[in-house]
């Protein structure tokens, strides 16, 4: 039998928070320490670079790219232990989840809809929270590096606005699949085209943009804030 696939967005989508920003906050302050002039002005630099991502209307792809080449130098597998310990303090905080996306994600994997994340964070990042809710797919940031150190480049495309809907596209056709029998869900104007890919698009409004968007196109949409 045929598998189909639901695509969700993650921050804001089902997670509450930016993976991104508090991978960032986590790294330093907890993980490395800023103790010493360095380390603090390149905690600085980091820290301008995600405020201009939230501030800034320049491409999101370009405030990303600089973000990501602050990883040159770092270890693979140091980022990696790092990632864990963020994202299992996160999957141990209760309030971190969107726990009614969650469920209707859990509810579609009940009837064969297999879920896939996509997002512009770092599959580092996403990895162990896509383990603890049993998603096997991720379209997201790949890190290049040389099997010890990261180099601060991407693997392209990027996984944001409308590279979100070019990694859909290009997964359906990789897993022969009908993109009019699958469902998108996304919290963010960004994640529009992403979600005019399928023939199942849900809207988690929060983001007014979106919601008239999906208002406009007569698409379901539910609340991100629901409890």
């Amino acid at each position: 039998m045929k598998v189909s696939y639901a695509f969700f967005d993650v921050d804001g989508t089902l997670l509450r928070g930016k993976s991104m920003f508090e991978f960032h906050d986590f790294w330093y302050q907890r993980w490395i320490g800023v103790s010493d002039l360095h380390r603090r002005e390149e905690y600085e630099d980091a820290s301008a670079v995600l405020r201009m991502q939230c501030e800034s209307t320049n491409s999101r792809s370009v405030i990303n790219l600089r973000y990501y080449e602050l990883f040159a130098g770092r270890q693979v597998d140091e980022v990696q232990r790092c990632a864990q310990a963020w994202a299992s303090g996160k999957i141990a905080d209760p309030k971190s989840l969107i726990t009614h996306v969650v469920a209707e994600m859990q509810s579609l994997r009940d009837r064969g809809i297999e879920p896939v994340f996509v997002s512009g964070s770092f599959v580092e990042a996403l990895q162990p929270i896509a383990q603890h809710l049993g998603v096997c797919h991720i379209l997201a940031t790949r890190l290049l590096h040389d099997g010890i150190r990261y180099s601060g480049r991407i693997k392209h495309p990027q996984t944001i606005g409308p590279g979100k809907a070019n990694a859909i596209r290009k997964f359906a056709t990789e897993q022969a699949i009908d993109l009019k029998n699958s469902w998108a869900y996304g919290d963010d104007i960004s994640d529009l085209e992403m979600l005019e890919a399928v023939g199942n698009p849900v809207a988690v409004v929060g983001d007014p943009l979106l919601e008239r968007a999906a208002n406009e196109r007569a698409w379901r949409h539910i609340s991100a804030n629901h409890s």
